[in-house]
């Protein structure tokens, strides 16, 4: 929208938490890395040697959902989401940041839920010792394990974002 600048100048104090979004950014793009190595060696040895590797369409399944999740928080901080702004490029930029105070609060409120659910969730995979039935059978936990924990990064995030286009907000009503 570019009502918001970078959070990270808005909302200080957030070092430990800007550093776990930038490894979580990091690890996400191993994740893609590797699986794309993984897929293209999978394309090789199948067609021309005629010895697929098995686990490989089922571990890139798994990155999938953990670069879904691990990566998401990075890509809100960049504002790299994609916006339809056709109603909101109407409105000042007071009514902007209001806007996305807002739907940012509704956002923060949303992953805190998710947060919590998906802990519960996890827990009760753990418990129940729930395995995936596939070929490598992997505890479902381990693959669960990575919503709860990018879904409270998210919720930070948005909270992160709901403060700043709050400041945003206020300091272009002082403005008036």
């Amino acid at each position: 929208m570019g009502v918001v600048e970078d959070t990270r100048e808005v909302t200080k104090g957030y070092g430990i938490f800007d550093r776990i979004i930038d490894a979580s950014a990091y690890i996400a793009f191993g994740l893609l890395i590797f699986s794309w190595f993984s897929v293209c060696a999978e394309v090789v040895f199948r067609y021309f040697l005629r010895q697929p590797i098995i686990w490989v369409v089922e571990v890139t399944e798994y990155i999938m959902v953990q670069i879904t999740f691990v990566g998401s928080a990075w890509l809100l901080r960049k504002e790299g989401h994609v916006t339809v702004d056709v109603v909101t490029s109407r409105l000042s930029k007071r009514n902007q940041s209001l806007f996305l105070a807002v739907t940012s609060a509704i956002c923060f409120v949303t992953f805190v839920m998710i947060t919590w659910w998906a802990i519960v969730a996890t827990w009760g995979a753990y418990r129940e010792h729930l395995y995936i039935p596939k070929q490598l059978g992997m505890p479902k936990f381990l693959v669960m394990l990575v919503i709860p924990f990018g879904s409270f990064m998210l919720a930070g995030q948005f909270l992160r974002r709901t403060l700043s286009a709050i400041m945003t907000w206020r300091s272009l009503r002082e403005k008036e």
